[in-house]
């Protein structure tokens, strides 16, 4: 069976909440990339979560942009398979949020998995730039 990915989006006020959960193909373990629907803000929180059968551990989730740059800032790479995880991205030496255009074609990716029909969430939060 084919992986697949469905993609749930939620405000909670002023935050907005993206989940992704993931189904990794049953054959070669890998996860199809999802394109995200427009957003706009500052990105605020990453949270994986592995499933009850865990990916493999140190797999790799990135928020790529159409000029192939990684927004989460490097901070979903080498995810734990036991563990739920949140990483608060940052620009490198600062506290300063990524901000996402409603503009940016935004792609989530999941690299890295080997195990076949491995399951996972990931949880994106933004809010006003």
């Amino acid at each position: 069976m084919a992986g697949s990915t469905t993609l749930a989006h939620y405000t909670i006020g002023h935050v907005r909440r993206i989940i992704v959960d993931f189904v990794a193909d049953a054959a070669d373990g890998t996860v199809p990339d999802t394109l995200l629907p427009s957003i706009e803000g500052r990105l605020m929180e990453l949270t994986t979560n592995p499933g009850g059968t865990a990916p493999t551990d140190d797999y790799d989730v990135t928020l790529i942009d159409a000029e192939g740059i990684d927004r989460l800032q490097s901070l979903g790479l080498n995810r734990d398979t036991a563990n739920t995880e949140s990483a608060i991205p940052v620009y490198s030496g600062s506290t300063i949020h990524p901000v996402v255009s409603k503009t940016d074609a935004l792609t989530l990716k999941i690299a890295g998995n080997a195990v076949n029909s491995a399951l996972g969430r990931v949880i994106l939060l933004y809010g006003p730039a």
